[in-house]
């Protein structure tokens, strides 16, 4: 039976590694963050075998350094949660498209008390809330406007 080495343990984790916390702005995708050039400014200063929590709206991941070289750091996913949302994942032309399936009158946005809310674009009254995709909201926004122009029960 292999055993492992007495010295093999001296150091405990925070003498050997390092573990950065960072929180991307809400532009940033996952796909961004697994580049190696997207940590370009922090080459530097990371090592490999550093963690990286990165916190997002739509995911939150733990990222260990397996590489770096001059501007760029090479990671791979330890930890992953991924928000279910429909939209988490929705291209430009796609967001495009579905803000174009919002009824007259009405908005559909996003506050952070309330999530992702349809409301009546004159007085502002809500109509619904705690949506968790914009999807959600916009469905919301169709069924009510339906509803209220007497076209479904």
């Amino acid at each position: 039976m292999k055993t492992l080495h007495p010295t093999k343990m001296r150091n405990t984790a925070e003498y050997v590694r390092s573990q950065h916390h960072v929180i991307v702005d809400a532009d940033h995708t996952l796909e961004d963050v697994l580049k190696p050039g997207y940590w370009a400014h922090h080459a530097e200063r990371i090592r490999v075998y550093d963690l990286i929590d990165v916190i997002h709206n739509d995911f939150d991941v733990t990222l260990r350094v397996t590489g770096k070289g001059i501007g760029f750091v090479e990671t791979r996913i330890l930890r992953a949660w991924i928000s279910e949302a429909a939209d988490a994942n929705l291209s430009e032309e796609q967001n495009a498209e579905a803000d174009a399936t919002i009824p007259d009158g009405y908005v559909v946005d996003h506050h952070s008390k309330t999530g992702w809310r349809a409301r009546l674009k004159d007085g502002g009254v809500e109509i619904s809330r705690n949506h968790k995709s914009k999807i959600e909201a916009i469905k919301a926004a169709l069924d009510h406007a339906a509803r209220a122009q007497g076209l479904a029960a």
